[in-house]
Parts: structure tokens; C-alpha cells; sequence
């Protein structure tokens, strides 16, 4: 095996091996939301779009779509959700 080709070996090798660790490093974290509506659609939608919209107005990239937590009659205030999204910060 050439100089050449050992050499580009090990730099596969390396970069590898430094890669998902660059990728792992990634800071992310959980955005929260609730929504009410008269419904429990209505509150649901909008317990999950403002759970993507915290996340994205605060510069960060949302991974995958938001998830509903549970949802609680609210009594005369009709229907509250919960909802929870993921995301990561952007990079610049």
C-alpha cells in the first residue's frame, strides 16, 4: 500500500471517528405550549403550532414534528393542550 493511499486511509479513519462526535455535540432541548380553544381539535392545533413557533422564534431548528402531551377540560375557557416540540440550535 502506497504512502498515499495509507494516508488517506487514516484520514477516513479519523474523520470517522470525529464526525458523529461533532454531530452529538449539537445543543438541543424540549419547547413547551399550550393551547384553548372551544374544542379539543382547535386547542390541540394550537398547543402544537405554538409549541414549533416558540422553538423557531427563538432561532432554532425544530427536528421532527411537535407531539401533544394530554389535554384537560378548562371549564367555561372550553379545552387546554399541551404540546412539546424538538429542537436544535441553528447553525450559523
Amino acid at each position: 500500500m502506497s504512502k498515499l493511499m495509507r494516508s488517506c486511509v487514516a484520514a477516513a479513519a479519523v474523520m470517522g471517528i470525529l464526525l458523529p462526535s461533532a454531530v452529538m455535540a449539537q445543543e438541543c432541548k424540549d419547547f413547551a405550549a399550550v393551547g384553548s380553544g372551544v374544542t379539543e381539535s382547535i386547542a390541540t392545533l394550537m398547543a402544537l403550532q405554538g409549541a414549533v413557533n416558540v422553538a423557531e422564534n427563538r432561532d432554532w431548528e425544530v427536528k421532527g414534528e411537535a407531539k401533544l402531551r394530554g389535554c384537560k377540560d378548562a371549564g367555561i375557557f372550553g379545552v387546554e393542550c399541551t404540546a412539546v416540540s424538538h429542537a436544535c440550535r441553528k447553525k450559523h
